[in-house]
């Protein structure tokens, strides 16, 4: 059985209701994935990623929002940055890089694999952009907490 583990972010900055916490929620109701909702906090995401049991999924859907945005991009590179701005807890820690030892951009493996897992990982973006109409593939992300996630 392929697990799928869904990651979202709660309200941060001027976005009081942040889509990807609802669009988490719509996935593990669409498909029973394990969603968790993070707070946009990076001792939060820290103690979620040292936490985290590797084994415990087979995939990881990672979403957040683009507080610029006017529509939906699909991020196929994590970046190693942290911009300026601030957590929730009022926490900086850039502009510099997340980890110094790693490489500058990390590239995602959603549509690289083969076989049951890449018809399950479509599905679960199936179900994302069905919610969005106009979406757009970008290969640029920006230095936001998914970032932190995929860099740890």
């Amino acid at each position: 059985m392929n697990r799928v583990l869904v990651t979202g972010f709660g309200a941060f900055r001027d976005i009081e209701a942040n889509p990807s916490q609802w669009l988490a929620e719509q996935v593990r109701d669409e498909l029973g994935s394990r969603v968790e909702v993070l707070e946009v906090s990076y001792a939060v995401v820290d103690e979620f990623v040292s936490e985290l049991d590797g084994d415990s999924f087979d995939a990881w859907l990672m979403m957040g929002v683009h507080g610029s945005a006017e529509r939906m991009h699909l991020e196929c590179v994590a970046r190693n940055w942290c911009g300026m701005e601030a957590d929730v807890r009022g926490e900086v820690r850039g502009p510099g890089m997340i980890d110094p030892a790693l490489p500058g951009h990390l590239h995602g493996t959603l549509f690289a694999g083969r076989g049951r897992m890449l018809r399950l990982m479509r599905a679960v973006i199936c179900v994302i952009i069905c919610f969005f109409v106009g979406w757009l593939g970008s290969r640029r992300s920006g230095s936001g907490f998914c970032m932190c996630l995929g860099r740890r």
